[in-house]
C-alpha cells in the first residue's frame, strides 16, 4: 500500500493513503455504495499495514460542518465496517488516547492534522470550503488551548494534499464568505479576467493557526495538488470522483 507520511515527531503516527497501490488497483476508503466490499478489503489492508485493526479506527460521517467530537478508544470501529455506527455530523475529532487512528476523508477538500506535543492529543480535522469558511481548523485548535490546556507554541499541524490555489476557481458566492471571515483574507485570492477568483485554501487553513499563535515554522503544508498528481489522489473537481483517500494520525 502507498502512504505518504507527515514525519513529524516519533511519538505520532500520520499518513495519506494514494489513490492506488503499487499495482496500480484501486484504493478507494470511503464506502459509497459502488465497491463497498472493496473498500472494506482496502480498510483491513491499511490496518494490517499499520500494524493494527479496524476495532482501533474511526471515522466520522463528514457533513461540511465545523463540528468536532472528543473520542477515545472505547469509540474504535465505528464507521470502520459501515457508515450506519459513524459519527454523524462531526468533521474533526481529537483524542488524548494512544493507538487510536482517527481518519478524515477527502478528495480536493483539505485534510488538517494536529499534535498538541505538550498535552498529548491528535486531532483530525476535514475542511472543505464550508469549513474553512467557518474556520472550522481555527475553532478546534482553539478549543485545545482553552478546554484542553494545549500551548500554541507546542502545536504541530499538517495541512495536507488538497486544491492548490492554481486550480481552485471560485465565485463571488465563496468569496463573499472568505471576506466575511475573522480575519483578513484579501491576499488569500486572487481575481481572474472571466471575473472568477482563484482562492489560496491552504493558506487560509495555515492563517487560522497563525491568528492562534501557533508558530509558523510548526505548520508543514503539502505540496501536493489533488487535481494535478492523478497517479496519487482522487479529485472531485478533476473527474467527479466519488471516491476518496484518507489522512489520519495515531498517537503511539
Amino acid at each position: 500500500m502507498k502512504l505518504i507520511e507527515w514525519n513529524c515527531f516519533d511519538e505520532i503516527s500520520a499518513y495519506t493513503t494514494c489513490a492506488y497501490d503499487e499495482k496500480h488497483r484501486l484504493m478507494n476508503m470511503s464506502y459509497n455504495g459502488i465497491d463497498d466490499k472493496q473498500v472494506l478489503v482496502n480498510r483491513q489492508q491499511l490496518a494490517q499495514t499499520l500494524n493494527t485493526d479496524l476495532s482501533h479506527m474511526v471515522a466520522t460521517l463528514q457533513q461540511h460542518t465545523t463540528n468536532f467530537i472528543k473520542v477515545s478508544l472505547q469509540d474504535g470501529g465505528r464507521g470502520m465496517l459501515s457508515k450506519d455506527d459513524a459519527f454523524q455530523g462531526y468533521d474533526a475529532m481529537y483524542t488524548r488516547d494512544k493507538h487510536l487512528w482517527l481518519w478524515t476523508f477527502h478528495a480536493d477538500c483539505c485534510p488538517v492534522l494536529l499534535y498538541c506535543r505538550d498535552q498529548k492529543i491528535v486531532a483530525a480535522i476535514h475542511s472543505g470550503w464550508k469549513g474553512t469558511v467557518g474556520e472550522i481548523v481555527g475553532k478546534v485548535a482553539h478549543h485545545l488551548i482553552s478546554h484542553e490546556q494545549c500551548q500554541p507554541e507546542q502545536m504541530y499541524a499538517y495541512i495536507g494534499p488538497s486544491i492548490e490555489q492554481r486550480n481552485f476557481e471560485a465565485r463571488d458566492d465563496i468569496i463573499d464568505l472568505v471576506k466575511n471571515m475573522s480575519f483578513d483574507t484579501h491576499s488569500f485570492y486572487t481575481k481572474k479576467e472571466d471575473g472568477a477568483y482563484l482562492l489560496n485554501h491552504k493558506e487560509l487553513i495555515q492563517q487560522q493557526l497563525l491568528q492562534l499563535r501557533v508558530p509558523k515554522q510548526n505548520i508543514t503544508i503539502s505540496p501536493y495538488c489533488t487535481i494535478e498528481n492523478e497517479d496519487l489522489f482522487f479529485s472531485y473537481r478533476r473527474d467527479k470522483s466519488p471516491h476518496r483517500q484518507i489522512t489520519l494520525i495515531s498517537l503511539k
